[in-house]
């Protein structure tokens, strides 16, 4: 009597049955695990940005003035710039330090700092002196992704920056 190796169809189903089944439920844990990942990305990336800024105004002797726009995706840009006249504007021959925009599915919600001193955390741009001193009090840039996740970069009057997850 000969014995036949391999398997039956009843138990090839069962087993195409539970990874079905574990795939179901391991999908949009990895999709949620990758949105954090890529949030965690971009926020890294705004904060070396303002710690750049801060570097190149010590070392250029300069104000560097970093702007904000708020939106989701490409529409949540950053940029950063050597102020030559002060005026907190980018104007053509002004060196141009970093730009860049968001990834899909991550906003920037929230920029705000306290522009002139005066209290109030309305403005989308600060700037860093020719000591890595910012202009005014503390500000914050807040990042949100497709499910619902918040971290922001604080930044302190004393030019340090730091990650806040909430």
């Amino acid at each position: 009597m000969t014995h036949n190796k391999g398997f039956t169809l009843m138990e090839l189903m069962v087993s195409i049955a539970i990874m079905s089944i574990l795939v179901c439920i391991a999908v949009p844990e990895f999709k949620q695990w990758n949105a954090t990942q890529t949030l965690s990305s971009s926020v890294r990336r705004v904060h070396s940005v303002f710690q750049l800024s801060r570097m190149e105004a010590i070392k250029e002797g300069r104000d560097v003035v970093m702007l904000f726009s708020e939106g989701a995706g490409s529409a949540g840009t950053y940029s950063s710039f050597v102020d030559d006249d002060g005026d907190r504007v980018q104007d053509a021959g002004e060196k141009l330090i970093v730009s860049g925009s968001l990834p899909d599915n991550i906003t920037l919600s929230r920029a705000r700092f306290d522009f002139a001193g005066s209290g109030t955390l309305n403005k989308l741009k600060t700037h860093f002196d020719s000591r890595g001193l910012t202009t005014g009090r503390n500000g914050e840039i807040r990042m949100t992704n497709l499910y619902g996740k918040v971290i922001s970069v604080i930044l302190n009057s004393a030019g340090s920056s730091r990650i806040d997850s909430m």
